[in-house]
């Protein structure tokens, strides 16, 4: 059973908001997003998927839904948040993005209030996963902003490790992002070995130049499987369970479900109010 909005007298969940980034795109971020979102629900967490992909909104192709709302139509008015929340066969609700979300930046009042309206009435979720855009925009850095983690996704190609290192140094740039835990995962690696390569490559330019390291929270090999579960629209996790990859997700996902020693705000409205500032 998905969560999703409870009835009046129903004590709130304390929710734990995570960002799944990427300095590039194509290094599996939003495939990423869906399974891990997957793993927590059937690992008993109450998961909400928020697309926050500006304009090229995809983790509904992933899973084959053809939202009827987006959150295009709560910016325009047309829709409060809790009513364009989608529950899917996979255990886990999606908020679909659209292109209204790209004009975050640019809200009047009137347009921040239509989000900020009703926003209490969503809750009694665990935890909100926001897949991002890719790259170091500023939508993508108001996610990072608002939520408690950020995990970072990278690949071991030059191009991807140097894009990766390039968000890291944008994000603590912000002063607000300091002490914020900021984590590394790496796809598509051929074995263990060069994961651990990867990531203390990329520790150490950050450690010596940004003076603030990374914490890897693990690794998926590369799997023909998952780019065959991509074209099925099927997630990997269903279509594959027994697969090495599936393995590695799910202990990622077990390792960022563990929401120990995180500040949890305490309803989506929290998230979002931190996103959309609050007036």
């Amino acid at each position: 059973m998905s969560g999703g909005p409870r009835g009046p007298g129903r004590r709130l969940k304390r929710m734990h908001s995570l960002c799944i980034t990427s300095g590039k795109g194509g290094v599996g971020k939003t495939t990423l997003a869906v399974n891990l979102g997957i793993a927590m629900a059937r690992g008993g967490k109450r998961v909400l998927l928020l697309d926050g992909d500006m304009g090229m909104a995809n983790l509904n192709v992933q899973m084959r839904i053809n939202p009827e709302f987006t959150i295009h139509d709560v910016v325009r008015g047309r829709k409060n948040l809790s009513q364009i929340v989608i529950p899917t066969e996979y255990g886990l609700d999606l908020i679909a993005g659209g292109s209204g979300i790209a004009e975050l930046s640019e809200l009047g009042e009137h347009e921040r209030q239509n989000v900020l309206h009703g926003l209490e009435e969503i809750h009694g979720y665990d935890i909100l996963i926001i897949d991002t855009g890719a790259g170091i925009g500023d939508n993508v850095i108001r996610f990072i902003l608002a939520a408690e983690r950020t995990v970072i996704v990278t690949t071991p190609e030059p191009t991807s490790l140097t894009d990766a290192y390039g968000i890291v140094k944008t994000v603590l740039a912000r002063r607000e992002t300091r002490g914020k835990a900021l984590k590394l995962l790496v796809n598509c690696v051929v074995s263990g070995a060069q994961a651990r390569d990867v990531a203390a490559r990329l520790n150490s330019v950050t450690s010596r130049f940004l003076h603030e390291g990374l914490d890897c929270i693990g690794s998926i090999p590369f799997d023909p499987l998952i780019q065959k579960s991509i074209m099925a629209q099927k997630p990997h996790l269903i279509l594959n369970p027994r697969a090495a990859s599936a393995r590695h997700i799910r202990e990622v996902a077990t390792r960022l479900a563990d929401d120990r020693g995180i500040g949890i705000k305490n309803s989506l409205g929290g998230f979002l109010r931190a996103l959309f500032g609050s007036g």
